[in-house]
């Protein structure tokens, strides 16, 4: 496959090559369910996959180290998953060799994505779309990658926790400037930067529509209650965690970290 790297892409390569083995590390990512988004129940919970999954093709997109992907090459399906960082993806092949399973790891950007060989079954991402410049062209995109039949299953940066978190004398909540341009979701590693945008909702839906996807659903999920949780509870069913994440529960019992779409190609 011919890569190309936008200068966005270059900056968003430098970031995760940089933050990948402290994220990894750092980061619970388990390969035993499928992850939307920290601290929130997985698949196991939310059910929100096709039924079936042997045999079909399945792409992802911001896979950082595919941990998705393993877990559905782990059901039987063939899977590709796509990052901007080289570093990840090691990761993701060492993971997947330790796991026994398939996956094809491919270097890519998302908004200039390589030509690939085939129509998928499934479209995936867990909050890597929201790294993209243009958003609405690659879900555009992902449709045409689409077989008819086909699912887009991916979660997006929720516009409400895009406010600041407040305290005011003995209450708390979300203070939000502008819910329809929300401020962006800004990392900062040593030497690099990177943003993930968050969209109103209707306009997310919006762009299904105009790419010949239906919605099929929408889920605003509240992350689960870790502060009272045993470690094996944590284990056994939030697919996604770390301590910095923990300690923000409190905001995201309240409000959605994230939306999850899940669409179908007509």
């Amino acid at each position: 496959m011919i890569q190309r790297i936008t200068p966005a892409g270059e900056e968003h390569a430098a970031f995760w090559n940089e933050l990948a083995e402290e994220y990894q590390s750092e980061t619970r990512i388990t390969t035993s369910d499928f992850h939307f988004g920290p601290l929130l129940p997985g698949e196991q919970e939310l059910a929100l996959l096709p039924k079936e999954l042997k045999g079909k093709l399945c792409l992802e997109l911001g896979a950082g180290a595919g941990q998705n992907s393993i877990y559905l090459a782990g059901k039987g399906a063939q899977c590709t998953a796509l990052d901007i960082s080289e570093n990840q993806l090691n990761h993701g092949r060492k993971l997947a060799d330790a796991e026994g399973v398939a996956v094809e790891f491919v270097l890519a950007d998302l908004d200039h994505l390589p030509e690939l060989p085939e129509k998928y079954d499934l479209i995936h991402s867990a909050y890597g779309i929201p790294f993209s410049t243009h958003p609405e062209a690659l879900i555009q995109h992902c449709a045409d990658l689409l077989h008819p039949g086909g699912h887009m299953l991916f979660s997006m940066g929720h516009p409400v926790y895009a406010g600041e978190w407040l305290e005011l004398d003995d209450d708390q909540g979300i203070f939000l400037q502008n819910y329809f341009h929300p401020h962006p979701d800004v990392r900062e590693g040593e030497s690099s930067a990177v943003q993930a945008m968050a969209y109103p909702l209707s306009e997310v839906v919006a762009w299904l529509r105009k790419a010949g996807l239906q919605l099929m659903d929408l889920r605003e999920p509240a992350s689960l209650p870790v502060d009272k949780m045993s470690q094996a509870e944590i284990d056994a069913r939030v697919p996604y965690y770390s301590e910095a994440w923990a300690e923000q529960v409190n905001e995201l019992s309240k409000f959605p970290v994230v939306a999850i779409f899940s669409a179908t190609k007509l």
